[in-house]
């Protein structure tokens, strides 16, 4: 394989990558490979890749007619995203709090102060970021190979959902950021018990929040 397509290949997976996880690219937002490629300077083949690799980790979808579209998160979709962090991130929590080392403790409350500075510049798609990196270091806390995998599977769809929540509801932010920074102190504590719990909690909130939002926006799907 040419080392060119290779290289312009991941520059173009990369690039698309970050703008979808950072909010840049919307979704919903179309994306058809030939204004994309001659945007990047590059040929359609290595967008055509990154694109399809994309597809493949579930953050956009194809459309028939133009290409493709960043991912739109259904109701579904949302209902088995909680689910699944309830079942990886309460777990990570508990062995987190047993586990972590002093450098890890000190990494999650680092990320603490970068997602109080992004709340206070109201910059949220950074402050999403910032909040899901002390969720990943707290699974790479646990030393659990496995957990971390999982965690990873769901995370960037995490990204994508919770960056749509924070627009329609940006009032949850504070809330997020007091609620992490309870896990984290728990965590030091060595307290695994209410590390978990209020894991559970900040999930379940977010569920919570989930659920209110799209009751205002569409009420007819209040309940499912």
């Amino acid at each position: 394989m040419d080392p060119d397509n290779i290289l312009h290949g991941a520059v173009a997976y990369n690039t698309l990558r970050e703008a979808i996880l950072k909010g840049r690219l919307a979704a919903g937002s179309r994306l058809v490979t030939q204004r994309i490629a001659t945007e990047m300077g590059l040929s359609r083949t290595p967008v055509k890749e990154a694109l399809a690799r994309l597809e493949t980790e579930g953050l956009v979808t194809r459309a028939d007619n133009w290409g493709y579209g960043v991912r739109t998160i259904s109701l579904r979709d949302a209902e088995e995203i909680f689910e699944a962090r309830l079942v990886i991130e309460v777990a990570s929590a508990w062995r987190a709090a047993e586990r972590a080392t002093e450098a890890e403790a000190a990494g999650m409350v680092q990320l603490l102060s970068v997602s109080r500075s992004y709340l206070k510049a109201r910059e949220l798609a950074e402050f999403q970021n910032a909040s899901r990196a002390i969720h990943e270091l707290i699974a790479q806390a646990t030393g659990n190979t496995q957990l971390m995998r999982m965690f990873r599977q769901v995370n960037d769809l995490v990204v994508l959902f919770g960056m749509s929540l924070l627009r329609a509801n940006p009032a949850r932010a504070t809330a997020i950021l007091a609620e992490n920074e309870a896990i984290v102190e728990a965590i030091q504590r060595r307290h695994a018990d209410q590390a978990a719990r209020l894991m559970r909690e900040h999930i379940e909130n977010g569920h919570a929040g989930f659920r209110a939002t799209a009751a205002a926006i569409r009420p007819a799907m209040a309940v499912f």
